[in-house]
């Protein structure tokens, strides 16, 4: 027989396990996102009879903007403040569509009287852009994974304006006059960032090294950061110490950013110092954006020292030029040139590069 008091009961715990399916669903979401950066180009590398010009298509990392990427990205409200997220994200080559980022598997070894040379074994990084888990509330951020670290954030500031997070970016070039330029991200890490204190904020990381045997240390990376972002200015310290698996020495990084946006045009500088053993790096760059309704124009300019020991200096410069428009929210077209070259002791060119491309960036 029929019961009408069962069908209301059941009705009622339909209706409760929706109301709960669609209450868990708004305390959390995932995103899918991405961004297309392709470019043409035509480049010159080298010195002298030995310079090389390339004409083709490439990635945006390479001629354009910024790499092609996809990712997933998500947050769950836990109540109380307290939110868990996560992140991953792939980088890729929209030229040909493979992975952009790899890591060293196993290391080159160099040739000997006996045997011959072996080359590193490399692979592809599934979400090389970065991986992580997070907490945040009241006291802040915790990540776990591969993230950029907090001495790159740091270095945002100065480096943010198309100029200079872009392939025409005097930085990347004039700054390998000597030693290597710090890596951006770090695999096995715990980042801490602080709240908010009246724009005043820090940030901490720790990357825990890998491969470590009996008689080879395991490498290590350890970055933080201060700064004051506040209406139109924004500066900050940053530092990063990296100790290579089985290195005796580390290299250390100091650096400082600012940036200043007068409304009109924007500036931006920064200076960094290195140093591994007896061999330290000066570097120091300057940039300009101005904003004419949906385009923008950019310049800088970067110069790089490099001294080991009693050895002459080692010099390194460059400037860059370029312009964007935004047709619309996620569609940018661009173009760029950039020119720089590093010389030696004796002040005779090593390294010459000229770069201009025109392109296509494309958000979803």
């Amino acid at each position: 027989m029929f019961n009408l008091g069962d069908f209301s009961m059941k009705k009622t715990l339909v209706a409760m396990a929706a109301l709960a399916a669609v209450s868990a669903f708004a305390q959390s979401s995932v995103t899918l996102y991405g961004r297309v950066d392709a470019g043409f180009f035509s480049q010159k590398t080298g010195v002298g009879a030995a310079a090389i010009r390339q004409t083709g298509i490439d990635n945006g990392s390479n001629v354009g903007l910024t790499g092609s990427r996809w990712g997933m990205r998500g947050t769950e409200d836990l109540g109380g403040g307290l939110k868990a997220g996560f992140k991953l994200e792939n980088r890729f080559n929209i030229d040909n569509g493979g992975f952009s980022q790899t890591r060293v598997v196993t290391a080159a070894v160099a040739a000997t009287a006996t045997t011959p040379a072996i080359p590193a074994v490399t692979e592809p990084l599934l979400f090389g852009g970065e991986a992580f888990i997070s907490l945040s509330g009241g006291f802040g951020q915790v990540r776990l994974g591969r993230m950029f670290t907090s001495f790159d954030d740091l270095r945002a500031i100065a480096v943010s304006k198309n100029n200079f997070d872009a392939a025409w970016s005097p930085v990347s070039d004039s700054y390998r006059v000597g030693l290597a330029n710090y890596d951006g991200r770090g695999d096995n890490a715990i980042k801490y960032d602080t709240p908010n204190f009246g724009g005043i904020s820090g940030g901490l990381m720790y990357a825990f090294g890998e491969n470590k045997t009996a008689l080879v240390s395991a490498g290590s990376q350890v970055s933080g950061h201060i700064k004051y972002a506040n209406g139109p200015l924004a500066a900050g310290f940053g530092f990063q110490t990296e100790k290579a698996t089985g290195a005796a020495v580390s290299t250390k990084h100091n650096a400082i950013s600012v940036a200043y946006d007068l409304g009109v045009v924007a500036l931006s500088g920064g200076y960094n110092n290195t140093k591994n053993g007896a061999t330290k790096d000066n570097d120091y760059s300057i940039g300009v954006e101005m904003p004419l309704g949906a385009a923008k124009i950019s310049a800088g300019f970067a110069n790089s020292t490099s001294k080991a020991g009693a050895a002459a200096k080692l010099k390194g410069s460059g400037f860059g030029l370029s312009a964007t428009y935004s047709m619309s929210k996620r569609t940018t077209l661009y173009t760029g040139y950039k020119s720089s070259n590093n010389k030696d002791g004796a002040g005779v060119k090593t390294r010459d590069i000229t770069l201009f491309s025109l392109g296509v960036r494309h958000d979803f």
